[in-house]
């Protein structure tokens, strides 16, 4: 008895010691030994293989049945072991009847296994959603000021959930969330809900909302006050996207000062609604404007196109001439066949976001194949540039002298035009989606400063499609008419021709339309061209295309179609892309091959 207590005692002691002490130094090596391997063993049984799959439901539901499953979600974890499974698969019903109940099903029945092969576990799970929750009774109802909103009362008609539909809960909390956004943008600032209940009933699988939004009072726009001494105030009160009085919306204030700094006259825009100062629940708006350090920009370019060959560009422009918000700006280019000076001053119009009266004068000299012409140009026009239309309508004096082919000319014309278009587009520069059209019509009155009768009507399309993710389809089209006497009266600036970059690749430029008796393209009355492009995206960046472009310049009403062909590489930039196309011309002798080079936007 007392060889057993003592021995007792040894071993307890022994325990006790510190790991320095320990009695040897193979004790020690011992002690790693075990350590190790028991790492090891814990690393190897944490490798365990595991399948999880889920039939039975699909879209949505299936997607959050399987976000919700933490059988599924822990399959990849290190720490897996057959009991952690094991604890999983019992859990995976509670799991999966959570993921159901947002979409209006409460009593799934849910059919599981799970099975070992080696050492790997399959964990399978077919569900019945069971019968739906059916939303039974609706009760919405707006209090306080803005119970009579024409806007409030259209949403309440419009909520996502009504009675007879299958309760899902993900609408139910959009349509509440739009419910007191929408009254946040009426004015109706302290807006909130006073009851809001969604009552479930698993039992009878039916369910009942009922919400009551106290809108509260309804606050209004107060004066809008602006730190500057850059603008007339009339002008920048101009720029304002509310009135004094109308509902407050803390959205029109951002909306306010991104306005103002596409306006470019300003290097800095604040605007803050005084929350603090209300009267009479009138807000006031206080706008803090910094002009630029430099009004003046300049810009210098080099580049190359096919159509013109190597050219310069030098442009200038004021973005604020003065406090009625005048612009000037004034551009030079010079190139191998086409050299452009231009003058233009802009005066903002009524609403100035969109409108404005522009005055220019301009200079062409431009030469191709048989033809030479100077043309100076003055003019005055009103545009309106809106978020997805365009109109414009002005009056232009032209005088041009020309040579083309054997025959030489000046002329003199007045000429009225009008133009409408429209742009509807996800994206201007990068476009998977968008449509582009325009008509314009311009003419001339003999005797009325012109010298020849004349009226001339164009109409321009382009639409993008992106039917398979990664690919495009572009299609354009244009036609042109001209009804004058003899197309000898007018000058070559008017006259149709195509070939070219941005017509029909595979020709140069201007080399389609009517023929003289030497064999010189002098222009012609009718113009019909038209594109087909398929593009094909390769990286972010770059992306391979071919088309087919077909058109014809005329001075009858004959479709003798010349036809070309080609395809090309793109390479995509902030303002743009970069086209690169080898194109040839079909309908002229051999097919000779022609580069043609371009850079822009799609639309």
């Amino acid at each position: 008895m007392r060889l057993k207590r003592t021995l007792q005692m040894r071993r307890f002691d022994s325990e006790l010691l510190p790991f320095h002490n320990l009695p040897s130094l193979s004790c020690r090596i011992l002690f790693f030994l075990c350590a190790l391997l028991l790492c090891g063993a814990t690393t190897v049984l944490a490798v365990v293989a595991l399948e999880v799959t889920v039939t039975g439901v699909s879209g949505p539901p299936y997607e959050n049945v399987m976000a919700r499953l933490a059988i599924n979600l822990q399959k990849g974890s290190e720490r897996l072991t057959p009991i952690a499974i094991r604890r999983l698969h019992r859990q995976a019903e509670k799991d999966i009847s959570a993921a159901l109940a947002p979409f209006g099903y409460y009593n799934p029945i849910i059919r599981s296994s799970l099975e070992k092969d080696g050492d790997s576990y399959q964990a399978e799970y077919t569900i019945d959603k069971g019968p739906p929750v059916i939303v039974r009774e609706v009760m919405l109802q707006v209090t306080g000021q803005g119970e009579n909103n024409e806007q409030l009362l259209r949403a309440i008609a419009k909520f996502p959930v009504k009675t007879g539909d299958i309760l899902d809960q993900e609408s139910y909390e959009q349509g509440k969330k739009k419910l007191v956004y929408l009254a946040l943008s009426e004015g109706f600032l302290d807006a909130a809900f006073t009851e809001r209940a969604l009552r479930i009933n698993p039992e009878t699988n039916t369910a009942a909302v009922q919400l009551v939004l106290d809108s509260g009072r309804q606050y209004l726009f107060g004066a809008t006050t602006a730190i500057q001494q850059i603008l007339e105030q009339d002008l920048l009160t101009r720029y304002l996207p509310y009135a004094s009085g109308d509902p407050y919306n803390p959205a029109k204030l951002f909306e306010l000062q991104s306005i103002l700094y596409r306006t470019d006259y300003f290097s800095r825009v604040v605007v803050r609604g005084q929350t603090d100062q209300i009267v009479d629940f009138h807000v006031p708006v206080d706008i803090e404007l910094t002009a630029p350090e430099h009004l003046n920009k300049y810009t210098l370019g080099l580049g190359y196109a096919t159509d013109t060959g190597i050219r310069g560009k030098a442009d200038w422009s004021d973005r604020l001439y003065n406090s009625r918000g005048h612009k000037a700006s004034a551009g030079l280019q010079l190139s191998e066949l086409e050299n452009i000076v231009t003058l233009r001053y802009d005066i903002p119009q009524g609403d100035p976001r969109y409108n404005k009266l522009v005055y220019s004068l301009g200079y062409q000299d431009k030469q191709w194949d048989d033809t030479d012409t100077q043309l100076l140009t003055a003019a005055v026009a009103h545009e309106y540039s809106g978020p997805r239309f365009n109109l414009s309508g002005g009056l232009e004096l032209r005088d041009e002298v020309y040579d083309v082919g054997n025959t030489s000319g000046d002329s003199t014309l007045a000429v009225p035009s009008a133009k409408a278009g429209m742009v509807w587009a996800d994206d201007v520069l990068y476009t998977k989606r968008g449509l582009q059209a325009s008509v314009g019509f311009l003419g001339g009155v003999k005797g009325l400063v012109s010298d020849v009768n004349f009226l001339q009507a164009m109409i321009n399309s382009k639409a993008i499609i992106s039917p398979i993710e990664g690919w495009r389809v572009i299609g354009r089209g244009s036609l042109g008419a001209t009804a004058v006497d003899s197309i000898d009266s007018l000058p070559p600036s008017l006259r149709f021709y195509t070939g070219g970059d941005n017509t029909i690749r595979g020709y140069s430029y201007k080399s389609i339309g009517t023929k003289d008796s030497s064999g010189a393209v002098i222009g012609g009355r009718y113009m019909v061209v038209g594109s087909m492009e398929l593009e094909r995206v390769v990286t972010e960046n770059w992306s391979l295309a071919t088309f087919w472009d077909a058109g014809t310049a005329t001075d009858d009403l004959s479709l003798d179609f010349s036809q070309g062909v080609g395809a090309g590489v793109r390479f995509r930039l902030p303002f743009g892309q970069i086209r690169l196309d080898l194109a040839s011309g079909l309908s002229e002798d051999g097919s000779p091959l022609r580069i043609h080079l371009t850079v822009g936007g799609d639309l």
